[in-house]
């Protein structure tokens, strides 16, 4: 209210580069010259357009930060459950259940490709501790996606680190 420049703010419900590619998008209709209206507007649809899609290799950090319960991690640690989650309304929610890494990131491409189709499109593949198959994975990513623009492959910070855990 009091900031000597116009303040408007826009709750994306997202996290890491999925955040970051609203903030370019709002940032370039600023840089362009656009209102303060403008950016908020590309920021929503920029926001809008963007999906999380994710894996863990563990379910122990999940349950530690409470997503999951003690007898839900200890079951599908027992079966090698490796849940693909994806990032809806700020929320975090159960996409599917595959058995085992390898089939997760083939699963998480395929969903990537799919959701990508034809349109233009910039991705982000994150990882923690996991540099050979994320970049793998992006690898893949830049032959399957046909409109890719950008793509962004980085490790993710300590937050979601400690959410997720280490192959992430």
């Amino acid at each position: 209210k009091d900031a000597p420049v116009p303040v408007r703010v826009v709750d994306t419900g997202m996290v890491a580069m999925a955040l970051g590619f609203t903030v370019l998008a709002a940032a370039e209709t600023a840089e362009a010259g656009g209102t303060a209206d403008e950016v908020v507007a590309a920021a929503e649809k920029r926001a809008a357009d963007t999906s999380a899609y994710f894996y863990v290799d563990t379910l122990d950090y999940l349950r530690r930060g409470g997503r999951i319960g003690a007898a839900q991690a200890l079951f599908g640690s027992a079966l090698a459950v490796k849940p693909l989650l994806r990032l809806a309304d700020g929320r975090i929610e159960l996409l599917e259940k595959v058995r085992t890494a390898s089939k997760a990131i083939t699963r998480l491409e395929e969903i990537v490709v799919e959701q990508a189709g034809t349109r233009r499109v910039a991705l982000a593949v994150h990882h923690l501790a996991a540099g050979e198959r994320a970049a793998t994975l992006a690898d893949r990513l830049r032959e399957r996606v046909p409109g890719l623009d950008d793509l962004v492959v980085s490790e993710v910070g300590a937050v979601i680190g400690a959410h997720a855990g280490p192959g992430l």
